[in-house]
């Protein structure tokens, strides 16, 4: 099965707030966050399609008060769909289009306890530049992770 990666559209909401509500702990409200980001970020909001079916999307930010730099602020992977390249084809995505926005380096935060996404990052060119203690507050520990996309590091491209 190939992925097929395309912008968010309105339509897609139920389905990204239920794999959302799949994917976030606590009694975390999806709709509110994948309404905005709709609106906020609709350039960088991508989706990942396998037969007609929503298995992951991915959201993007270019900074505003730091030029150059953007964030990839959420991706998520059905988990019956992970193991299959598909959180690989969706960072490249979303790298890319932040590249074609002006941005010469992302960051993204990922927990202490996921490495599986640590390593999917690390094969992309990021690399651990902080580790914040209670980033997301109290038990929230995040490592937060940079790739380079003007220099060497920005030519890297996955196995």
């Amino acid at each position: 099965m190939d992925l097929v990666i395309r912008g968010y559209r309105e339509q897609d909401f139920r389905s990204v707030s239920a794999l959302e509500r799949e994917n976030s702990p606590g009694d975390c409200k999806p709709e509110v966050f994948i309404r905005q980001a709709g609106v906020l970020f609709s350039d960088t909001f991508l989706i990942g399609e396998c037969s007609g079916k929503i298995v992951g999307y991915t959201i993007g930010a270019l900074v505003q008060h730091q030029l150059g730099t953007g964030w990839i602020v959420r991706l998520v992977v059905a988990e019956r769909y992970r193991r299959r390249g598909f959180g690989g084809d969706l960072v490249a995505a979303v790298t890319g289009s932040l590249r074609e926005r002006g941005a010469g380096e992302v960051y993204l935060s990922v927990a202490p306890q996921n490495r599986s996404a640590r390593a999917l990052y690390e094969k992309h060119g990021f690399r651990e530049t902080d580790f914040c203690p209670a980033y997301f507050g109290e038990g929230a520990d995040r490592h937060i992770l940079r790739r380079d996309l003007a220099g060497p590091e920005g030519l890297i491209s996955p196995d």
